[in-house]
């Protein structure tokens, strides 16, 4: 039976590119867990960020193919950089959501989001790495106005955990985990099980998961064939046949993929630990404070 109306309780509010899209997909299998039918609606955080939501009627319409299960899930990453605002507004919509922040070393993350961008051809094709983090520093320190045009360099500031992570917690508490990119990798189904004992739903059924990655980020050879690739990807044609997809896409990624493949240099490496440093100080204290004892790396250091 179709859900009468049900709003989602399980939220994946943050952060892009630290496995979002591979944990809603793994957790979408759950017998127990309905996905939206639309990865990332951004309800709470819609285009262009209005000062009134859209009507909720337009947010229920990515559940009406669920039925009983006990979660209903929907994972937008952007809603974290949303700040008091965005947690309000999911405060009010929602009666008790459970919400998962994937973080992961905001080294590696801005290195994946930039090759995403040239994947997706929303930065110049011949901008190095050391070029775009000089642009993206130049747009924060000046705090250039978000439009179309630079809002590939607003990414930087995604990589301050510490400056939103205290009012989500605060906000939900006990309904409220963080999770890390660095724990989710080397053993997939441990990580899930983990979270489904938070849910208290059933951990067993995830030795059966499939964990194939999902958004890979990868340096292209060809232009032309990755805007035809975009084009088919954006028609949503292949979201739902995934014995389909998965093949054809590593067949793709193995056709167009960059053999050289750019390498980040240690000096940039260095430069940019340094620069988000006190946030992963601030960040990892937050979390110790608030019992967060297995921490990765990027924050035990």
């Amino acid at each position: 039976m179709p859900s009468a109306g049900r709003l989602p309780n399980l939220l994946i509010a943050g952060v892009g590119k630290a496995g979002t899209t591979s944990l809603f997909w793994y957790l979408s299998q759950h017998p127990d867990i309905c996905a939206s039918s639309v990865k990332e609606p951004r309800y709470f955080r819609p285009p262009g960020d209005p000062p009134t939501l859209p009507p909720i009627e337009d947010y229920l319409r990515c559940f009406r193919h669920c039925g009983s299960e006990r979660y209903l899930m929907e994972a937008s990453p952007q809603y974290f950089k949303g700040g008091r605002r965005t947690i309000e507004a999911i405060r009010e919509a929602l009666p008790d959501p459970r919400i998962i922040l994937m973080f992961r070393d905001p080294v590696d993350r801005i290195w994946s989001e930039y090759r995403f961008r040239k994947s997706r051809m929303s930065i110049p094709r011949r901008m190095s790495f050391e070029e775009f983090i000089a642009e993206c520093e130049r747009v924060r320190t000046e705090a250039v106005p978000r439009t179309p045009e630079t809002e590939p360099y607003w990414t930087l500031a995604g990589g301050f955990y510490a400056d939103h992570v205290r009012d989500w917690l605060d906000a939900f508490g006990d309904s409220i985990r963080v999770y890390f990119f660095e724990h989710m990798i080397p053993d997939p189904p441990s990580f899930l099980a983990e979270i489904c004992r938070w849910l208290e739903i059933d951990d067993r059924v995830v030795r059966s998961f499939n964990y194939s990655v999902e958004n890979r980020s990868i340096s292209i050879r060809s232009p032309a064939l990755q805007r035809i690739a975009l084009r088919i990807n954006s028609k949503r044609l292949l979201r739902e046949r995934r014995r389909i997809k998965g093949p054809l896409r590593a067949a793709y990624q193995g056709l167009n993929r960059r053999r050289n493949e750019e390498r980040m240099s240690p000096e940039t490496r260095a430069h940019l630990e340094a620069f988000f440093a006190p946030s992963n100080a601030a960040l990892a204290h937050e979390l110790e404070q608030r019992g967060y004892r297995r921490l990765p790396p990027w924050l035990s250091a």
